[in-house]
């Protein structure tokens, strides 16, 4: 059978909503479940809530974990394979009521791409609370948090590194990347690439959407919710591994980047995992 014969397959729904320019629909797999190639009508997210599952989309296989952001094109022809425990999955479907305002976003919804950040996972897990509520701001509530992962992801792909960068520029993403634990300034790392401070913090800024700093502290979030979901390591200790100054500071800018603590987002995700 084709794919394109089972544009209308929709497996395990449990619950669903439609809202201005969205639906969303929770559905679960079961452990070992095998969907065969199949298509969503309108481009997608699926947020993964719970458990895992392998996609196959244009020739490739990615693995999506617990917390991840799956996004598809219209009609596009993919395979799941789930993993040993049961799945959970919130899927959002991008309508066309309402073009205008997705329109900025429509590149991010032109291949399929997977997307994983500890904000992402934060709005992720807001979004599927949000589904099950009933009063009367729900669906305006829904609305923001949808076109706030819309926003996250589009900043992501735009930050992505891409062979038409400066030698030197992808050098000096690649030693902040490296250089992650220890202390980092703009003059060093312009030092090891070559290039004046000015030139690099300008021309940084203009490609990546964001100071060194602002990159650099990103990416010591990202390891930190990657250390609090796969290890019990104290919360001091999570925080000087990932380069803050102590936990007070730790916890302040992880709150500032995906709504929670880091105890509330070690409770919360790892809860979610199990």
């Amino acid at each position: 059978m084709t794919s394109r014969a089972l544009r209308h397959f929709e497996p395990g729904i449990t619950a669903r909503r439609t809202i201005t320019g969205f639906s969303v629909k929770e559905f679960s797999q079961l452990p070992n479940c095998r969907l065969p190639w199949h298509e969503h009508e309108h481009a997608s997210i699926c947020f993964v809530v719970s458990g895992f599952y392998a996609e196959r989309a244009r020739g490739r296989d990615q693995e999506c974990g617990s917390h991840s952001m799956v996004l598809k094109p219209a009609a596009e022809p993919h395979a799941d394979v789930f993993g040993r425990s049961v799945a959970r999955c919130l899927l959002i479907e991008i309508l066309p009521v309402r073009p205008e305002p997705i329109e900025q976003f429509s590149r991010i919804t032109t291949r399929p791409m997977l997307a994983r950040s500890p904000k992402l996972a934060a709005l992720g897990h807001r979004l599927h609370s949000e589904f099950f509520e009933v009063d009367t701001a729900s669906s305006l509530a829904l609305e923001g948090l949808i076109l706030e992962v819309l926003a996250d992801v589009s900043r992501a792909v735009a930050n992505e590194s891409c062979p038409a960068d400066p030698r030197w520029l992808r050098h000096a993403r690649e030693l902040l990347h490296d250089g992650l634990g220890d202390p980092l300034t703009l003059s060093a790392v312009a030092s090891a690439v070559g290039i004046h401070p000015s030139h690099l913090a300008r021309t940084f800024r203009k490609r990546y959407g964001c100071t060194i700093g602002e990159y650099v502290r990103r990416l010591r979030i990202e390891r930190a919710s990657h250390d609090l979901l796969t290890s019990c390591a104290p919360l001091s200790e999570i925080s000087l591994r990932s380069g803050f100054f102590d936990q007070s500071h730790f916890s302040k800018v992880f709150r500032r980047h995906t709504g929670m603590t880091p105890a509330e987002y070690r409770v919360r995700l790892k809860a979610t995992s199990s």
